[in-house]
């Protein structure tokens, strides 16, 4: 092969990867803006009365459909649920036992990282003010534990570990830099998109995403594994919303 051929192959090569990335980009741009339409759309309709939900199950919404936009998205791209990872585990029987691994290594992490951070500035807790009616009401805090799996654990597992994760490693790439880089950005991108609970929260949103992100990768793109861990960290949270207890990010 001549240079001459050798270069333009490299070429080649070089446009079909920008392609690439650039398909990527707008797969991502789209399941994005598509939740946030939603949750702007959410927001108005509940100004001008035409919606009614509490504050609770405010931006449900969004997040129920950047995770169909996102089903839709990898589908149209000759994709398969398996892409988002929905396949079957090694092991059915110890999945329960991992999610509890996962959980527990964000228990401790939001117990420590917040103190770590404590040393050197003051950080404010997550606002959970929106959740006061959980408070001490059995019946909400059991119907809220048994919503927030089909309208926050898998629809948020959908969009930020099954889809954007994908996405975001067919630009960094599969190795080790690779991996670090696509599990930052998407604890970035889940940390904000909790900013109605104040920059506490999205600290422990973001942590939470690490931790994710990081058992999603070690269990093989298994999206089981953090939907049960996310489910598990969902009662926790209900938990402590009913006994009333103080949040520490």
């Amino acid at each position: 092969m001549t240079i001459a051929a050798r270069l333009l192959e490299s070429q080649r090569h070089q446009n079909a990867a920008i392609s690439i990335n650039i398909c990527v980009c707008i797969d991502i741009l789209i399941v994005l803006l598509a939740s946030a339409l939603v949750y702007l759309l959410e927001g108005a309709a509940l100004e001008l009365g035409w919606l009614d939900v509490g504050d609770d199950a405010r931006g449900a919404s969004a997040v129920v459909a950047g995770a169909l936009v996102a089903v839709a998205v990898v589908l149209w791209r000759g994709g398969s649920l398996n892409e988002l990872g929905f396949k079957r585990p090694r092991s059915w029987l110890a999945l329960p036992f991992q999610a509890l691994a996962v959980l527990a290594a964000f228990v401790a992490m939001q117990i420590l990282v917040p103190q770590l951070i404590a040393l050197f500035v003051d950080l404010p807790a997550p606002d959970m003010s929106r959740y006061d009616s959980i408070t001490g009401n059995l019946s909400a805090a059991i119907s809220l534990a048994l919503i927030l799996p089909l309208t926050a654990s898998i629809p948020e597992e959908i969009i930020y570990r099954g889809f954007l994760m994908g996405r975001l490693s067919e630009l960094f790439g599969t190795g080790t830099r690779g991996n670090i880089l696509t599990v930052l950005v998407q604890a970035l991108i889940f940390g904000s998109i909790h900013f109605t609970w104040g920059i506490g929260g999205v600290l422990m949103t973001f942590m939470m995403g690490i931790v994710w992100g990081t058992a999603y990768l070690l269990c093989d793109r298994n999206l089981w594994v953090v939907i049960f861990a996310h489910s598990a960290g969902h009662i926790l949270f209900i938990t402590q919303l009913y006994l009333g207890a103080s949040f520490t990010a």
